[in-house]
């Protein structure tokens, strides 16, 4: 069951958008069960049996994607996305240690205290480059979504050092 605090959207939305704790703050509560406002209407949601014929499509190799094929990248990316709302890349040209301590830098940024996290999102970020945030525009969305994400809009790499959450700079 949710804690009793969540009685009402208002009360969720500042604890989990406001005060920064987002969904894994949630979780860390306890939270046996997945409030309302995080479940999508059932009109809403993909329906399964238009897209059982795509999952073929769900790893796209993008070493193609500078090549001849070009179009069929693209097209299958489109195609993915559009159908199954998410998709594998692989031979992307990014490597293996950088991956792996991009998930290690993630999850030192995720178990902060939510008022180090917050200094992040998105209304009050130092940076117009980096954002923390659950739900894109939560007060809108006919359902909030199970996620929390730390963004960066990359424009060089001195702006992505100078940027970067301090805590986070040992990638």
């Amino acid at each position: 069951m949710a804690p009793s605090y969540f009685n009402d959207d208002n009360s969720l939305l500042n604890f989990v958008v406001k005060e920064g704790n987002g969904v894994k703050g949630m979780v860390d509560l306890g939270l046996t069960e997945v409030p309302g406002r995080y479940i999508q209407p059932p009109h809403h949601r993909i329906n399964k049996q238009e897209v059982v014929g795509s999952h073929e499509n769900v790893t796209i190799d993008l070493s193609e994607l500078d090549g001849p094929n070009h179009e069929q990248v693209v097209k299958a990316i489109v195609h993915a996305s559009e159908t199954l709302g998410f998709f594998q890349v692989v031979n992307h040209g990014v490597p293996l240690e950088v991956l792996d301590s991009l998930k290690v830098t993630a999850h030192q940024f995720f178990g902060q205290p939510a008022e180090k996290k917050a200094v992040y999102l998105k209304e009050v970020s130092p940076s117009p480059l980096v954002k923390y945030g659950t739900s894109f525009i939560p007060e809108n969305e006919k359902a909030l979504e199970w996620k929390d994400f730390l963004s960066m809009i990359y424009t060089n790499d001195a702006d992505a050092r100078e940027s970067w959450p301090n805590d986070c700079k040992t990638l």
